[in-house]
């Protein structure tokens, strides 16, 4: 297990475990001066469990292949694939992804909240691409599919803070997810600022918001190509490459998209929330949250 992932399970055990700080002191610190002013505060420590689906177009900068394709003569010399064929991709390519993941959080003022993620994502992008012999105008376009299933870690932090009704937060995470079948890893830092207005005055257990959310994702991929499925005439030459590899670098189109949703107490412990993004990035996300 890697030292960040270490680092969030142990953030995930703390937030779970408030009974241990209960006996020292109460969290959030100033707790009793913000209930004082009026301000409903919730349980310092949450576990939640949380299911992401979105959909956004990505950018391909390039796509590279590597390998040697051995001889098909004794007196020829080996080729790189590189030397064979050209790769080029064509206009924006899809990603998607499914995220399931639990978190820890807790409070340490009324307005900071610390958190912890760990969690599994499934997911895909696809883009076209034209593959060509070297130095030649025609080519062959064909789809281009790389699975995007791991393992994510990561951890963040809301500012929160209100007037009456009115409430605003912004929260920040950094995450990383080790890939499976692809080597490396893929870096995201999400930014996400809400406004919205709680009506628990008004006799309802619920809070609504719109809000905005910003991504910025680094993907670097890389693998062997016969773990790409690659068909036709470009799938035989793959098949004999010796340590054929490919190199991927994309990004996302769109870093922002709009955001609404909703947040109902179920019980002083228990609440469901509900979440789309709109726009260009299509995005839905719900979450069982327990207090403690």
């Amino acid at each position: 297990m890697s030292q960040r992932a270490l680092t969030v399970l142990c953030l995930l055990f703390l937030s779970y475990s408030s009974s241990l700080f209960a006996e020292s002191f109460t969290l959030p610190i100033w707790k009793d001066e913000a209930e004082a002013r009026g301000y409903d505060l919730p349980e310092a420590f949450g576990l939640n469990i949380s299911y992401m689906k979105q959909t956004q177009d990505i950018s391909v900068d390039s796509v590279g292949f590597e390998g040697t394709v051995p001889a098909l003569l004794p007196w020829n010399p080996p080729h790189q694939i590189s030397d064979l064929v050209e790769v080029e991709p064509i206009g924006n390519g899809k990603q998607m992804s499914e995220v399931l993941t639990l978190r820890g959080d807790v409070w340490l003022f009324p307005f900071l909240n610390l958190y912890g993620i760990v969690g599994q994502l499934k997911g895909y992008s696809e883009t076209t691409i034209n593959v060509k012999p070297f130095g030649k105008e025609a080519g062959i376009k064909m789809p281009f599919r790389l699975d995007l299933n791991g393992t994510l870690y990561g951890a963040g932090f809301v500012l929160a803070g209100g007037y009456k009704d009115v409430f605003a937060l912004a929260d920040a995470s950094y995450t990383e997810t080790e890939l499976n079948v692809i080597d490396g890893t893929i870096s995201s830092i999400v930014i996400s600022p809400r406004i919205g207005y709680d009506f628990n005055r008004l006799g309802a257990p619920l809070r609504l918001w719109v809000g905005a959310m910003y991504q910025d994702v680094e993907q670097s991929l890389s693998g062997n190509l016969t773990d790409i499925g690659l068909t036709g005439s470009l799938g035989s030459l793959v098949g004999k490459v010796d340590n054929g590899r490919f190199n991927v670098e994309q990004h996302l189109v769109t870093p922002w998209n709009p955001l609404i949703g909703m947040q109902y107490k179920l019980h002083d412990r228990l609440y469901l929330l509900g979440e789309a993004g709109l726009g260009d990035r299509k995005s839905i996300f719900f979450t069982v949250d327990m207090r403690f």
